[in-house]
């Protein structure tokens, strides 16, 4: 019922149209996708800029992208909502079926399911980093059953993560969480060398087997070239630290109290392990935001196994007899039903309700489409209406990038969401005209910038309504186009 619920959820509500329209990256990862399935190889020079166009890239993600571009290509924006509830819904469900096999209760598994999907909800958007949520549950499972286990035959719980990290590897540049989780169970282990030794040299295995990419060991090394720009960093917003201000920090501020509350009621004695878990990921999860899904991850599993405990040696107050009787019930239903069938048939109807222009002609049921209020529909419409009034090379807003890579193939962005491609400089550059700072006129003149697409209350507009050498082309209520008056 919970893979269920969330996919059925995700698919058919309004957060299908958040899952695209949250960022401009739904949008790059399908043109970048397309163009590899186009041509039927990696893409490894940049073809969709002209501040970069032609220059060496390293894809950390190639094979999301040509997955995620697939589904596009058939089903359009509904095939990447599909995508991505599959993978959340799967990542969720995995989640819970770990939850039972170290003896948990079905009805609080349920419940801290679903405070980990509160925590990491704000990052539900169809996108290839859900891949790694995904290969995070996979792996912290497998460790900690090891961790749990005996040093006799236990390794057969690790080996299976070599082959994983291959794949991870081409899936997704977060794959390093995996070498972070290794890491942290191989300190956790020194007391027991043996099982220590075994962790270090399953991990030398995964770092050779992460290798196995088109890029091999430049890949790392741009992935950590990247984490050391603070410049590259601040433009993405994941990479910024949780605001507890926002509503969409409120599931992990819940998970939080959460594990304090455990500290003074149950005062757990927890493995070494557990300690640097909650450690090192509760720091990086609060040094950006876009750890806090894994966090989420991690942390239920240790919060599953001692709440069960204080829970179990409760005394028989009437809420407590109300509980376990229906958790009791709960156990029972969930012990006597087998969903698999439903699945199926689910799945079988929802891909039927999502592919009907594919499978039946007609109008779709499900319309999953790009918000002309988020994005400059309307202005790339008038563009490719009117192509005389543009001219030059274009200026556009960092967040729109990805969409105009789609929406406009024929025209090259100067910037996109990619900017650990894109690198210091030229970020810099971006931001000195994005802020209409002095010398944002030389870097337009250096990049022979003709016009410019940016939100109607951009600063830079202002500037450029007061210059003669520039006019207003297009403006609607949520773009603005000006062009560069010919001398």
């Amino acid at each position: 019922m919970i893979w269920l619920v969330i996919l059925l959820t995700l698919c058919l509500s309004d957060w299908r149209l958040v899952m695209i329209n949250a960022d401009g990256d739904p949008s790059l990862h399908w043109r970048i996708g397309h163009w590899m399935i186009e041509h039927r190889t990696v893409i490894r020079v940049d073809q969709f800029s002209h501040t970069r166009f032609g220059r060496p890239l390293i894809s950390k993600e190639w094979l999301s992208e040509v997955i995620f571009a697939a589904a596009d290509d058939r089903l359009g924006w509904n095939g990447a909502v599909l995508v991505g509830a599959l993978l959340i819904a799967t990542t969720l469900w995995l989640l819970y079926r770990w939850l039972l096999a170290e003896g948990c209760e079905p009805l609080f598994a349920t419940g801290l399911v679903l405070l980990a999907a509160l925590a990491s909800s704000h990052h539900w958007l169809a996108r290839p980093h859900l891949i790694t949520l995904l290969f995070t549950v996979v792996f912290a499972r497998r460790l900690r059953a090891f961790d749990r286990s005996s040093e006799a035959g236990a390794l057969w719980l690790l080996v299976p993560l070599i082959p994983l990290m291959t794949l991870w590897a081409n899936l997704h540049g977060a794959f390093f969480t995996g070498f972070v989780l290794l890491g942290v169970y191989a300190a956790g282990n020194l007391a027991q060398p043996r099982k220590a030794v075994t962790i270090v040299i399953v991990g030398a295995a995964c770092v050779a087997a992460s290798l196995i990419n088109p890029n091999g060991w430049y890949l790392h090394g741009h992935i950590v070239q990247f984490l050391r720009e603070p410049v590259l960093a601040k433009f993405t917003n994941e990479f910024r630290s949780p605001n507890f201000h926002s509503g969409a920090m409120n599931g992990f501020l819940l998970q939080l109290l959460t594990l304090v509350a455990l500290f003074f009621v149950a005062r757990p004695r927890l493995r070494t392990t557990d300690v640097l878990l909650i450690g090192v990921w509760g720091y990086l999860a609060l040094q950006t935001v876009r750890n806090v899904p894994i966090f989420a991850i991690i942390v239920t599993p240790i919060l599953a196994e001692h709440w069960q405990a204080v829970m179990e040696s409760a005394g028989s107050g009437r809420m407590m007899e109300w509980y376990r009787k229906l958790s009791t019930n709960v156990t029972r239903i969930d012990r006597s039903t087998d969903g698999r069938v439903m699945m199926v048939v689910v799945l079988i109807v929802l891909l039927g309700v999502l592919a009907k222009p594919m499978l039946f002609n007609g109008k779709p049921i499900v319309v999953t489409e790009i918000l002309p209020g988020h994005f400059p529909v309307a202005a790339t419409q008038f563009v490719a209406a009117n192509p005389r009034a543009i001219s030059g090379e274009m200026f556009n807003d960092y967040g729109w990038g990805g969409y105009l890579m789609l929406a406009m193939p024929e025209h090259r962005v100067f910037v996109d969401g990619r900017n650990d491609f894109y690198g210091p400089e030229l970020i810099q550059e971006f931001d000195t005209v994005n802020r209409a700072n002095p010398g944002w006129e030389d870097v337009l003149q250096k990049y022979k910038v003709g016009w410019t697409i940016l939100p109607r209350a951009h600063p830079l507009n202002e500037l450029l309504a007061l210059r003669k050498d520039w006019s207003l082309s297009y403006t609607d209520d949520v773009a603005a186009i000006y062009s560069r008056q010919s001398e």
